[in-house]
């Protein structure tokens, strides 16, 4: 199902897991951000939902990368646990082996719907079309967004299991989005998937990445890599803000994590050449190193 933005895709997962399983909770990850809509909302951080006054019941979070944590909140009236495969806003930390299959696999076990939101992770940008593949895992639900859109046209969509999918399309008044399903964003969205499923240009990205993980090598920073997709760590801990303002006088274009401001987010272009990769490794050594 489409949608304009990657927080009504997180509504729409929700209200399906819902309609799905006949179940309310929702548990989400502390530190991660799904959205600024809605019910993508209430799985957020309580910075982002408190101006508002946004106190939804049947919300739970625990933290990420926690086993125990989850094992005690998953139950019988959980109808789905959403969380990224890596947390964007909370600094790409990455998953200890076997969470992930562990979180999949206590979901099926107890009946939740498992959904993950690889708007961030997804499309190719750690070296496989979704990261959760790499972690061995297949989630009822699939969100993506942002770059589905090539930067060219809004686009987001909300990939389901036919079990989940069954309510909202034997009921297609269930969700009704405007602009979700626009022609030319489904024609974008169509010739980026063709893109991105190319094994050649997921080659590239994975030897792209290795080239950025060596050329950070003796960074003085933290490095949390998979494929394209990094987070340079710093010691102080509003270390990834004053880097990105330094690297924005430099002309480099990086974003600090909104819920560990200690870290760059540092997601070059999927398409960047050889020379532009060189120049802003260059760019990058002389600013923060």
């Amino acid at each position: 199902m489409f949608s304009p933005s990657g927080g009504e895709a997180v509504d729409v997962a929700i209200k399906a897991a819902r309609a799905a399983t006949g179940r309310d909770v929702i548990v989400s990850v502390r530190g991660a951000f799904h959205g600024h809509t809605g019910l993508a909302l209430a799985t957020g951080d309580e910075k982002f939902r408190a101006p508002f006054r946004h106190h939804l019941p049947g919300f739970v979070q625990v933290p990420y990368d926690d086993v125990d944590a989850m094992d005690a909140v998953i139950g019988a009236d959980t109808a789905a646990v959403v969380l990224e495969a890596i947390p964007a806003t909370a600094g790409f930390p990455l998953p200890t082996p076997g969470y992930l299959e562990a979180v999949a696999r206590m979901c099926a076990e107890r009946g939740a719907v498992l959904m993950i939101d690889e708007v961030q992770t997804g499309l190719g940008r750690t070296g496989s079309v979704w990261y959760h593949t790499q972690e061995g895992v297949s989630p009822d639900v699939i969100i993506t967004g942002k770059g589905l859109g090539g930067g060219v046209y809004p686009i987001a969509a909300t990939v389901m299991s036919e079990r989940v999918h069954r309510f909202t399309r034997e009921h297609p008044f269930a969700h009704v989005s405007t602009f979700g399903g626009a022609e030319l964003g489904c024609v974008v969205a169509a010739e980026v998937l063709d893109i991105v499923t190319d094994p050649a240009f997921l080659a590239r990205v994975r030897q792209v990445g290795e080239r950025l993980g060596e050329a950070f090598a003796d960074a003085p920073f933290g490095v949390r890599r998979r494929g394209m997709l990094l987070g340079l760590v710093f010691d102080d801990p509003h270390g990834g803000m004053t880097a990105m303002k330094a690297l924005f006088d430099a002309g480099v274009y990086a974003f600090f994590a909104g819920n560990d401001p200690a870290v760059l987010q540092f997601k070059p272009p999927l398409v960047i050449d050889d020379e532009t990769l060189e120049e802003l490794i260059a760019t990058v050594r002389a600013t923060l190193m």
